[in-house]
Formats: C-alpha cells, sequence, structure tokens
C-alpha cells in the first residue's frame, strides 16, 4: 500500500479574511450557490459570504439555515434543494456539522465546495469526510468526497469572537491527531486518504499537538476578550489544517474510537471534548509512558476539557457497549490486542485520573 497525502486545493486563513472572500470565491468554477449553515454562524458571516459570492459574480441560488445535523433525511432535502436551485457550488459556514453536511451534498450533486468555519471546534473543513449519524444521534458512518474542498476560508476574527470553548474543542480533537497518526503509522493501517500514513502527516500532526502546548493558554486567554493575537492565528491553524491534513493522510485510531463508543452510549457532549477523554484512553491502553499520559492530562486541565464519566453521565453499565462500539471503529489501529474489555478499563482508569487530579 503506497503513502497517500491529500488537501484541499487553497486554504486561507486571516483575521478579516471574509472581507477579501470575493477574490477567493472569483478563482472557484462556479455560477450559481447553495449555502447552508447554523443560525449563529449565518447571522454571524452569512452577509460578508454573500457579498464575497456576488463581488465573485456567484448567485446565491438558495440558503438553508438552521442546519443542526447530518442524517441521510436531512441530507436527501439538502441534495434535492441544491439540484432544484441548479447549484455548481456548496458552501458550507459555521462548524463540525455544517462542514460534514456540505461536504456530503457537494460529494452528491458533484458541485464544487467552499468551507467557511466560524468557529475552530474541529479538524473537519479541509477533509474529504462526513460523518453521518441516525436520527437517534448515534454514529452511523463516515463518507468521503471524491477530493477535498476547493476553499477553505477562516477568518479569524470570526472564529476569535465566538465562545472560547469552540477553540478548547478543536484543540481537544487537534491533541489526538499525533497520537493517533503513531497508531497507525505504526500499524500500517489504511488512513481516510486511502493509503498508507503518511510522513509528511505525521510531523504535522506533532506540529498540531505542539501548538496547542506552547500556544493553547494564550489562545484562549485571547478569544475570551474577542481578541485575534498571532497565539489564536497559531491554534486556529493547527485545529484546523494541520490536524486536519494530519488525522487525513495520517490516520485516526483509538481517541476516535473511544469518542464514537461513547456517542453511541448516549453521550451527547461535543466532539472534541469527546476525542480528548479517548486521547488517554488511547494512551492508557497502549501502556504507553506515565510521563506522556500525564502530559495530555495536564494539557487537558489546562485548556478546560477535563471531564469524567459521572459528568458525561456514562455508568458502569455502559462501558461495555462504549468498549464493543469502540473495537468495531478504529481501536483495531492501536499497536495492541484490542478488545471491549481492555477498552472499557482503559476508560475506568482515565476517569480515576482525572477524578484523582481534580482532588489534588
Amino acid at each position: 500500500m503506497n503513502r497517500r497525502f491529500i488537501s484541499p486545493r487553497a486554504y486561507v486563513q486571516g483575521a478579516g479574511a471574509l472581507d477579501d472572500a470575493g477574490a477567493e470565491f472569483d478563482r472557484l468554477d462556479a455560477e450559481r450557490a447553495y449555502v447552508l449553515g447554523g443560525d449563529t454562524a449565518l447571522a454571524t458571516a452569512g452577509d460578508a459570504v454573500s457579498a464575497g459570492l456576488a463581488d465573485a459574480g456567484i448567485e446565491v441560488a438558495d440558503t438553508a439555515a438552521g442546519v443542526d445535523r447530518c442524517t441521510d433525511p436531512a441530507l436527501d432535502d439538502h441534495v434535492d434543494a441544491a439540484a432544484a436551485a441548479g447549484a455548481d457550488l456548496v458552501v458550507g459556514v459555521g462548524g463540525g456539522v455544517s462542514m460534514d453536511v456540505a461536504t456530503a451534498v457537494a460529494d452528491r450533486t458533484d458541485a464544487v465546495l467552499a468551507v467557511v468555519p466560524t468557529i475552530a471546534s474541529t479538524d473537519a473543513p479541509t477533509s474529504t469526510v462526513a460523518v453521518v449519524y441516525d436520527d437517534a444521534g448515534n454514529f452511523r458512518e463516515v463518507r468521503h468526497r471524491d477530493r477535498n474542498p476547493e476553499l477553505v476560508l477562516v477568518d479569524t476574527a470570526v472564529v476569535a469572537e465566538a465562545p472560547a470553548r469552540f477553540l478548547a474543542y478543536g484543540m481537544g480533537d487537534a491533541i489526538a491527531t499525533r497520537f493517533e497518526a503513531e497508531a497507525v503509522a505504526a500499524t500500517g493501517g489504511r488512513t481516510d486518504a486511502d493509503g498508507a500514513s503518511s510522513f509528511a502527516a505525521g510531523a504535522l500532526a506533532e506540529e498540531a499537538y505542539h501548538r496547542v502546548r506552547e500556544h493553547g493558554t494564550d489562545a484562549l486567554a485571547a478569544v475570551r476578550r474577542d481578541a485575534a493575537t498571532p497565539a489564536v492565528e497559531r491554534v486556529v491553524e493547527a485545529n484546523t489544517l494541520l490536524s486536519g491534513l494530519g488525522f487525513e493522510s495520517g490516520g485516526t485510531a483509538g481517541a476516535h474510537a473511544v469518542q464514537i463508543g461513547l456517542t453511541n452510549a448516549g453521550v451527547r457532549e461535543p466532539h472534541g471534548l469527546l476525542v480528548g477523554f479517548g486521547t488517554v484512553a488511547e494512551l492508557v491502553a497502549r501502556d504507553a509512558d506515565p510521563g506522556t499520559v500525564s502530559d495530555v492530562l495536564d494539557l487537558l486541565f489546562e485548556i478546560d476539557l477535563d471531564v469524567t464519566l459521572a459528568d458525561l453521565g456514562v455508568g458502569e453499565a455502559d462501558l461495555e457497549v462504549v468498549g464493543e462500539v469502540a473495537c468495531e471503529h478504529g481501536m483495531g489501529l492501536e499497536p495492541i490486542d484490542a478488545s471491549p474489555r481492555r477498552v472499557a478499563d482503559a476508560v475506568r482508569t482515565t476517569d480515576e485520573l482525572i477524578r484523582e487530579r481534580r482532588a489534588d
């Protein structure tokens, strides 16, 4: 299996980047746009996106607000609406759900894809990936567009005005990327880029982790005052670009496997919060160096992502489900003899480690 590295055609980031949206949209081969996003995201950035499209001579054929789920019925509705509008460009505005929906809709309609993240809470924007759930909110499957977005446009001034917890969730996702890429490289697993793990992706994943360690707390302090500082720029890039390229061409493994297990056990907390917890569980299951586990725990506490099973509403009876689902969705890419019991024990241990630190 060959190593394979994939990426968006263009990634643009900066405070005030939406002011130049017209020039970026003008580079796309499109005439009619279907714009979708959550209510808050469109209220925040919708006018700037529409103005940029108009400057590029692209008509907004239809706009779908209130995007809050990526399920098959929801996707069918968006595909029908985009097709009825004659859209050859899909623009997703908002967070992870909007990115997933836009990616899936662009794939099914063979449209050009532009994504405009208004928060840096996940590493989804740069990828081909759309995560689909059932109507109850349980993970169903990962689907892939045949290519990465043609444009990822991140206005860090907009990101900095969002609640700081969203930036922290993105850091939880970015922290995991390093350790999951290490696992997939060690086991020779297939990545979301449909190849072996890339050396470049591994290096980007490691850099994402170091960016969060070095600049995460400063970035959070800045966004609490709606400031787009150099620390914010570095962390937004880590959450979105470095982690996005790192996970897709480097691979996902135990941390996301635990996150999926928790989700299918009924937990409805933010993705990055669960992935952060899952990273510690992944390292415990892997019998990683205690210093590494301690470093990750320190970081989660520094960025306020420490969470216990009680906080998540997960009881002892749920751990069997978490272990079984995790082993079906990525734990097998860890360099261990994965079993539901081993995962459940790692989750219990992670919970205890966090509880002990809180008590200190």
